[in-house]
């Protein structure tokens, strides 16, 4: 039988968490379910949104993903709460 080894990535991984307010959006009690519909489309739109900020810049060949993990109403639109993972050499 073939004998497979498996190395230890070269680099690290960084988590940057935060908030962002995005101010024509909406709060509504279905963003408050990750499970939910809403929640799940409103969240992919955001991450991708952070995908192509990050890909588009200097840190574009660190970025690995983003996640957003909550929604809360914001002073004045949506507040999406997320962390962003990043390869670190």
């Amino acid at each position: 039988y073939p004998v497979l080894f498996s190395s230890a990535p070269h680099f690290s991984v960084m988590y940057v968490g935060g908030s962002v307010e995005i101010p024509n959006l909406t709060y509504t009690n279905d963003l408050s379910n990750s499970k939910s519909q809403e929640f799940l489309l409103q969240a992919e739109a955001i991450q991708n949104s952070f995908a192509e900020l990050y890909k588009s810049s200097t840190l574009g060949k660190y970025y690995l993903k983003s996640v957003v993990a909550a929604f809360s109403e914001g002073e004045s639109g949506l507040r999406a709460y997320y962390w962003d993972t990043f390869r670190a050499p």
